[in-house]
């Protein structure tokens, strides 16, 4: 999947705080942050920047705190008391391959960096004090671990559970990279449509994850739950939904409309 190139201003973070944590933790946080992916979220948050007529620079600090959030989520979600994952992206997990208190920590020292990051350029620049707070939102109660918290409180899923709970544990992170930036566009009319356009994106991303894992039969899966045919007729759906959203804003929106189906069709 194309991405834009991510690798150098997590590589500065990292250098930032190498000798102000200790070695152990930081050597996890540098395997778990540094180990690439496909930097989703801080791509749509520069493509919405560059929708949005926003520098690229003034929505780097969102960019940042949202992967290390995604980060943390994924070290806590691997642990054996939540998924038991034992491999991420071909590499031991962080549990398996620091210890679970380390990859705990690790995952705690993340979200703080998080936040440090975003406080740190809303020092400097109040503007930025909105879209940080929306960032918060989302991958607290109200969304990101909310959404995990349904996942772990309920044994079945209706459609219409699996709408809320993907809509707050996958969407909420895919939404704020997207909508962040428009907070300092100054146009509430982008900002609303960007606001829609990033509920379809996060949804359809989850979409395609469970056609992917179809064979797999998780309770959370819409595959499971609604049949293989009707996912996919959902995720075209949303396609047309999402590309509406931004219909006002022809050749600016093409970028967004790409990353989309990227997103949306990792399986074709």
């Amino acid at each position: 999947m194309t991405k834009i190139d991510f690798e150098k201003p997590i590589n500065d973070l990292l250098l930032s705080i190498e000798k102000k944590y200790p070695p152990k933790l930081f050597s996890a946080i540098k395997y778990a942050v540094g180990s690439g992916g496909k930097r989703i979220r801080p791509t749509l948050c520069f493509l919405s920047a560059d929708f949005c007529d926003v520098p690229r620079k003034n929505a780097l600090s969102f960019a940042l705190a949202i992967e290390l959030i995604h980060s943390y989520s994924l070290i806590h979600d691997d642990l054996p008391c939540m998924d038991n994952d034992v491999l991420r992206r071909g590499k031991p997990t962080v549990h398996v391959a620091f210890g679970e208190a380390t990859a705990l920590l690790a995952g705690d020292a993340l979200l703080n960096l998080a936040f440090e990051t975003l406080f740190s350029a809303a020092k400097t620049n109040s503007d930025l004090l909105p879209a940080c707070e929306l960032i918060a939102e989302c991958a607290g109660g109200q969304g990101m671990i909310g959404g995990q918290a349904l996942e772990f409180e309920n044994e079945r899923f209706s459609e219409e559970d699996l709408f809320i709970l993907d809509k707050k544990k996958t969407g909420m992170l895919i939404k704020c990279a997207i909508l962040s930036p428009a907070y300092l566009s100054g146009s509430p009319e982008k900002t609303s449509a960007l606001s829609s356009f990033a509920d379809y994106a996060g949804l359809a991303f989850q979409l395609s994850d469970d056609l992917i894992d179809a064979d797999k039969e998780e309770k959370t899966s819409f595959v499971t739950v609604c049949g293989k045919e009707k996912t996919k007729s959902m995720l075209l759906s949303l396609r047309e939904k999402a590309r509406l959203a931004l219909s006002k804003w022809p050749g600016e929106n093409e970028a967004l409309y790409a990353f989309f189906d990227k997103l949306a069709f990792r399986n074709n």
